[in-house]
């Protein structure tokens, strides 16, 4: 799939007002962002498209735990004997 913003995956947006539709213009362009305006004033204002392109979700990130390191969920049991071990985490 298509990166968010780009030619084969603009970001669409639909609007009920001409201010809103050159907020969203301006943000686009100021991002070098595609993007696809509709005017539906029967229907909800949605901009999650945007709202996706302005606040980006931060990535999950891992943590490698040893097995002879201090559990990290606070118990003070080595990893191994605790949440490592497949049995269920007791604190």
């Amino acid at each position: 799939m298509a990166k968010l913003g780009t030619k084969k995956r603009p970001v669409i947006v639909w609007v009920h007002s001409d201010e809103k539709a050159k907020y969203v213009a301006e943000k686009c362009t100021e991002h070098g962002w595609q993007f696809i305006i509709g005017f539906e004033p029967d229907k909800p204002e949605d901009i999650s498209d945007l709202e996706k392109m302005l606040n980006p979700s931060a990535p999950i990130v891992s943590v490698k735990v040893a097995r002879n390191e201090p559990c990290q969920c606070g118990s003070g049991k080595k990893y191994k004997k605790c949440c490592g071990s497949g049995g269920v985490l007791t604190t």
